[in-house]
């Protein structure tokens, strides 16, 4: 039992190293959405609620996901870069995020 828990700890280890670039970038733009909703109740523009902080920081999460491959696969940025970009989206917000694509498809189908 113990060499199977060993097994699967380094199993676990490895293919965090393999992916440490996406799991930096994706805990980067949990950061910016939280930093996000704690300003905007500082400044008066939202009341502070657990379950909505919760849910800014796991839709800046996704954002910052998808971000992170767009940004690496489809314009082959680097790791660094598309991390920066991740944060920046999370910093955005889900809601801030929304409109800028719906306003972006917008012009391009009209």
């Amino acid at each position: 039992m113990r060499k199977m828990l060993e097994k699967a700890i380094t199993f676990v280890i490895a293919k965090g190293a393999e992916h440490w670039n996406t799991i930096w970038a994706v805990m980067l733009a949990v950061f910016g959405g939280g930093v996000a909703f704690l300003m905007d109740v500082k400044n008066g523009n939202r009341q502070w609620d657990w379950s909505a902080f919760t849910l800014s920081i796991i839709s800046s999460g996704f954002f910052g996901l998808i971000t992170y491959t767009v940004f690496s696969e489809l314009f082959g940025w680097s790791p660094s870069m598309s991390a920066a970009g991740c944060a920046i989206v999370g910093h955005l917000g889900a809601e801030k995020v929304k409109q800028l694509l719906t306003d972006f498809f917008t012009k391009k189908l009209s």
